[in-house]
């Protein structure tokens, strides 16, 4: 029985078994429904007589910020930006394939979210096999190359995005980058002509799929420096195809206005130095969540200082493991192609704020370095010391990724679910502002909710619900809390927030590198907001809100977040200061 087992990862169905496994872990997802940009997609892609103009759905649906300040300018004064967005803030992705395959669910089944997630997860299982076929293509040994498969299929990273709608392009880019580069090692390798031709254009779907898929080209750099043979003209002139396809589409995406600027999301061509710093700061943290424990993402909702000991905590024992895995890559080809491969590929992932669903390309150097280690066993000669930590790092490593992740990944693949409210989901919480049509005349002064996302899609989802939507929506204050809400006079409320604004997600709208200045005025019209005082690191930490009307005029309808739910809120008297408490105390 033991025998059959152990024969099991070099069957020609082993791929295919990782795949369906992969898909059978993530199923929680299918019920998941729709979640924060899913709800951007529905509205460029499904009208209400049927599916968006498909030149439109190809090219419109990543896009949140166009660069336009006349545009942006009228975003913040109807609240669909927040207040502290970066006037001319550019979040632009072109994504053409991913886009066609959200027209096509709009199109076949545009009610039933779980046939999309489904449609997902098919995506997810072809990569998880696509892989395997890779590790087999690249390991010199079966054992070695079926146990990346199995910890890549695993893979606990990949289940938010996997759920997530929105974030179905990583899926089909990984897939498609995956499938670039085996037809690029068989031409190499085994003197496949057509992959000349193939990989790069498997390149182009996996670029035209997601920006992340530039990723996948460390692995080309990577294989030419320690896996091909012969002279090193001929290795850098095999990376010309790839590269020249890298530049074209590079080229066409700026020309077409499509990229990123003034936000968390970093251009590293176009911003070099904030770029650098992201890298240093980021890197550590998206490595930290590919090895080991915690998600990535968790260090976006972390104090600063907080912050601090995590990056300081992750340095320490990435610096560990380089220490321990050492000794194999030194010994192995194979294992230094897949270390070098990784730690190019976090480069790109260090453009956007760290989070597990960045890690697929990571991850598949990962997968590859980790399996080479374990396969290999401890190197021989170590002193006890030296056994002591290798043996409890190869533990850790053995539990996290085999027995930690298979567990893990159905969690994650729920995830979205539940950051988006279990019990009442973001529907159900924008759904509770009262159904009243007066509201359609009115302003929703929102003073405190967890995310942005709970107030910026209040009248695009109140509409889709057929409920009245607020003429306008002015969100005060996101974050965890606690908040402190001060009557200054008849028409301005002093805002103070536990952990400052700018903080996490907030700066997906405005980076730290363009930060509101002491004593900056923002004018929607209606409203102003003046930064009063500042945070140690200099973001916002008090803001001063003057509306054109008295606080308690008709035409302001006051709410603020609590348990999932929206409830009305009274500004207090002058000189009264309330205070909300924070999210885990609601």
């Amino acid at each position: 029985m033991i025998s059959r087992l152990a024969r099991l990862p070099a069957h020609r169905w082993w791929p295919w078994a990782l795949g369906l496994l992969a898909l059978a872990l993530t199923l929680p997802a299918v019920a998941t429904g729709f979640q924060f940009d899913d709800y951007l997609l529905l509205a460029a892609l499904r009208g209400p007589s049927g599916p968006a103009a498909l030149p439109a759905a190809l090219n419109k649906p990543f896009v949140f910020m166009d660069g336009s300040l006349a545009h942006s300018a009228a975003q913040m004064a109807s609240g669909v930006l927040p207040w502290w967005a970066l006037p001319g803030g550019l979040v632009a992705f072109w994504r053409p394939l991913a886009a066609l395959t959200h027209w096509i669910d709009f199109a076949l089944w545009p009610a039933s979210p779980a046939l999309m997630h489904l449609h997902s997860l098919l995506w997810l299982g072809l990569l998880a096999a696509a892989a395997a076929s890779l590790y087999r293509r690249i390991s010199a040994g079966a054992a070695a190359a079926g146990l990346a498969g199995l910890l890549y299929a695993v893979d606990h990273t990949h289940g938010f995005a996997a759920s997530w709608l929105s974030n179905r392009n990583i899926l089909i880019a990984a897939l498609f980058g995956v499938l670039a580069l085996a037809a690029h090692v068989r031409w190499r390798r085994d003197g496949w002509r057509a992959g000349a031709l193939l990989s790069p254009l498997l390149l182009l779907a996996a670029l035209l799929s997601a920006e992340a898929a530039v990723a996948i080209l460390a692995y080309w750099v990577a294989y030419a420096v320690f896996l091909e043979r012969g002279p090193w003209l001929r290795r850098l002139a095999a990376l010309a195809p790839a590269g020249a396809v890298a530049l074209g589409w590079r080229l066409v995406y700026r020309a077409m206005g499509y990229g990123l600027w003034g936000t968390s999301y970093i251009d590293p061509l176009r911003e070099p130095l904030p770029f650098a710093r992201a890298v240093l700061a980021r890197g550590p943290l998206l490595l930290l969540g590919q090895w080991v424990l915690p998600p990535a993402e968790y260090i976006n909702f972390f104090s600063l200082a907080a912050q601090q000991i995590t990056w300081v905590a992750a340095m320490l024992l990435l610096a560990l493991l380089a220490w321990v895995l050492w000794p194999v890559a030194r010994r192995n080809a194979t294992a230094r192609f897949w270390g070098v491969g990784m730690l190019l590929a976090v480069l790109p992932a260090c453009a956007a704020l760290p989070a597990n669903r960045l890690l697929f390309f990571i991850g598949l150097g990962a997968m590859g370095l980790l399996a080479e280690f374990l396969i290999a066993g401890l190197p021989p000669a170590l002193r006890a010391w030296e056994a002591w930590a290798n043996s409890g790092v190869t533990g850790l490593l053995l539990a996290v990724h085999l027995i930690i992740a298979p567990v893990l990944l159905p969690v994650m693949a729920f995830s979205p679910r539940l950051l988006g409210g279990l019990e009442h989901g973001l529907e159900g919480t924008i759904a509770s502002l009262p159904d009243d049509p007066r509201l359609a005349q009115q302003t929703a002064v929102v003073v405190y909710a967890p995310n942005f996302a709970d107030t910026g899609y209040i009248a695009l989802l109140r509409l889709r619900l057929g409920l009245p939507a607020p003429a306008r929506v002015r969100g005060l204050a996101s974050g965890l809390g606690p908040v402190r809400v001060t009557r200054r006079d008849a028409h301005s409320l002093l805002v103070t927030t536990g952990g400052g604004y700018l903080n996490g997600y907030d700066t997906v709208f405005r980076g730290l590198d363009h930060p509101l200045a002491l004593g900056q005025v923002v004018d929607l019209g209606d409203m102003t907001a003046t930064t009063v005082s500042l945070t140690a690191d200099g973001r916002p930490a008090s803001v001063a809100f003057h509306f054109s009307v008295p606080l308690e005029d008709a035409s302001l309808a006051w709410f603020r977040w609590s348990a999932g739910l929206y409830v009305p809120f009274t500004p207090p008297a002058v000189g009264v200061t309330v205070e909300l408490p924070p999210l885990g105390e609601q």
